[in-house]
């Protein structure tokens, strides 16, 4: 099976990105939304995994995180940016911020996994919700297709006004507070991949518990 771990979002989160990517998607061509259940922050992807032992991976990262001191962090969405740069974009994500709690997480989780045999990601930890994946790479100097190709030229959003866009508060997304570390198990079909919630880790409250969500779906548009 093929896993990572993420942060899931406040319902009222998902609802207003997802009223920013419906303004987005009048414009913005050749792209592939993600769907509302679909938007998580992902702290470490971890691949292809043994579906016997995920429960146990879940249970060591989570021994983990109920040693950090209590967490309370807002986190807040501070711009639009493409992956994987501004050279090559394959895809659109929201840049968020906090005060540096899902990088403490996130390095649980990478000490957890390592211990099964999963090398850490050694990029730095940039927290971010991924909302669109383009059909094909556009190169800014126009190689493979221009970039501004991809853009409704009659309407507001060229990729460089993105970001005015959000700057502007045209398109606003209040603050909010993760609500969990939650093991997803990804499966790739032709519509594109479908998200299943296997094990999750309350952070709401800082009330820590594990529950097994064994029909939690999260599928793509």
């Amino acid at each position: 099976m093929r896993i990572f771990f993420g942060a899931t979002l406040p319902e009222i989160t998902k609802d207003e990105i997802a009223e920013l990517v419906s303004s987005l998607r009048l414009s913005l061509r050749n792209a592939r939304f993600e769907g509302r259940d679909k938007l998580h922050i992902t702290l470490q992807f971890i691949g292809d995994f043994s579906a016997d032992r995920a429960g146990e991976l879940f249970e060591s990262a989570s021994s983990g995180l109920a040693k950090l001191p209590p967490m309370a962090s807002v986190t807040e969405i501070v711009g639009l940016s493409y992956f994987p740069n501004n050279r090559v974009r394959r895809g659109v994500w929201l840049e968020c911020r906090d005060d540096g709690t899902l990088a403490r997480v996130s390095q649980v989780i990478k000490e957890a996994s390592s211990s099964y045999g999963i090398a850490p990601d050694a990029r730095e930890f940039k927290p971010h919700i991924t909302i669109a994946r383009m059909s094909q790479p556009f190169d800014a100097r126009g190689r493979r297709g221009d970039t501004r190709g991809a853009f409704d030229r009659s309407g507001p959003m060229f990729p460089e006004d993105l970001q005015k866009l959000l700057g502007g508060g045209k398109l606003s997304v209040d603050r909010f507070f993760p609500k969990s570390v939650a093991l997803f198990e990804s499966t790739l079909k032709p519509t594109g991949s479908e998200y299943k919630i296997l094990y999750e880790y309350s952070l709401e409250k800082s009330e820590n518990e594990i529950t097994r969500q064994g029909t939690s779906d999260g599928k793509g548009i």
